[in-house]
């Protein structure tokens, strides 16, 4: 119980929460670059996960195979020899090159895009038709005028807004290209970290690798490989640091992540082949996803689904209000707790005690008047123990405050 206790005090003083409603999680799959073998390394192999049945399908099973021919994107003609944006030793003329770990899926298209390991270029496969393209001269090299040695890509994700973004591994440069239309590739600049980070962005052995996905709010989440959580704001590049993903197995290193059909966080590597990791984003401990048939290691993760922001409930971090608005005692023990105004506008409020799962189970209506005024809320015997969040509503049932609290019984 004291653990239970602690831990719970430390999410609420120390990590943001996030609440994630799977409405409009339509995407009952997952792509997947794995190896051939189960314990491989080659990343040239494409899949397709059923998230429902755990089932892969093999949709590419060699992507170094010659013979899959590489049609330009813009002329639509087949290209016979790659003299640019390239890298020594790197197989360009195959359609996965030496191996990929950077994919991202647009649905809208039904194309996956991808990065292939040191070529310098952005492909997509044509999911209707199967046909391999590449964008040739929109090079990252050349947007972000860099070596593109360090910065190679390994994470990528597609926005819902139509928008593909990709980050070196350094930290040093936001990629953000078009779907729609011609292609225009732009380095967006240096992610930047928020003051309050207690890491950086910048830690180019501890935060390289992984993936990212998005949310329906313009912002990226970075899953790196050391598993640490970083929410980027895309308009600002402001990287904030959110935590470390608990209850993965030693020395688990991440590599692919997406949102599957039921609205969590899913984990791939490509060093660990026992089986996904599905990751809870309120408290970003991780649990052994369902059974798979036909398990590989697995270099990159990607479908359409994101974290959904539009509902009703979605903390992107804790009350801004809450130096107005204190609640106490928290752990509540005595089935009661009380709520300090402090300075708030004299209205009529709502307070609304909300499940984790989105749901409202009470609430009460408080009129404040006063300048320093303390309202005590009895909670009712059939709320059982647990994390809850307690959100207040002003007069025009706009939330001015959302803190969290333990429910002790």
């Amino acid at each position: 119980m004291a653990n239970y206790i602690k831990k719970g005090i430390l999410l609420s003083l120390i990590f943001p929460i996030l609440f994630v409603s799977v409405r409009g999680q339509s995407d009952l799959f997952v792509f997947a670059v794995t190896s051939t073998t189960k314990s491989g390394t080659d990343w040239i192999s494409l899949r397709r996960l059923n998230t429902q049945t755990g089932e892969f399908s093999t949709i590419i099973p060699n992507g170094a195979d010659k013979g899959i021919p590489v049609y330009d994107a813009v002329s639509q003609q087949k290209v016979d020899h790659f003299t640019t944006d390239t890298l020594a030793n790197s197989n360009p003329q195959s359609a996965f090159g030496s191996g990929v770990s950077a994919i991202a899926y647009d649905k809208e298209t039904n194309r996956l895009y991808y990065t292939p390991v040191l070529i310098d270029q952005i492909r997509y496969i044509d999911l209707n038709t199967m046909k391999i393209f590449c964008v040739i001269g929109q090079s990252y090299s050349r947007a972000g005028n860099l070596e593109f040695t360090p910065g190679t890509i390994t994470r990528m994700v597609i926005t819902p807004d139509g928008y593909g973004y990709s980050i070196t591994n350094d930290g040093s440069h936001l990629f953000q290209f078009n779907i729609k239309g011609e292609m225009v590739l732009k380095d967006l600049g240096e992610l930047e970290d928020v003051a309050t980070n207690t890491e950086t962005i910048h830690n180019v052995c501890g935060n390289a690798g992984g993936d990212m996905i998005a949310d329906d709010s313009g912002n990226l989440y970075l899953i790196t490989s050391s598993n640490r959580i970083f929410k980027l704001e895309i308009s600002t590049r402001k990287t904030q640091f959110l935590g470390i993903i608990s209850g993965l197995p030693p020395n688990y290193t991440t590599s692919g992540a997406a949102i599957d059909n039921e609205g969590h966080l899913l984990l791939s590597s490509s060093t660990y082949t026992e089986g996904y990791f599905s990751v809870n984003t309120l408290t970003w401990s991780a649990s052994p996803y369902k059974r798979i048939d036909g398990m590989h290691a697995t270099a990159d993760l990607a479908n359409s689904n994101v974290l959904n922001s539009s509902g009703s409930f979605f903390l992107k971090k804790l009350s801004v209000n809450s130096n107005k608005i204190r609640i106490y005692p928290n752990p509540v023990f005595q089935d009661a707790f009380s709520i300090q105004f402090n300075n708030l506008k004299v209205s009529n409020y709502t307070m609304q005690l909300i499940d984790i799962t989105g749901r409202p189970v009470f609430q009460q209506k408080i009129k404040v008047n006063q300048p320093l005024q303390t309202e005590e809320i009895h909670i009712p015997g059939s709320i059982l123990q647990g994390t809850y969040f307690v959100r207040i509503f002003n007069e025009n049932n706009i939330s001015v405050s959302t803190q969290l609290v333990l429910i002790e019984r």
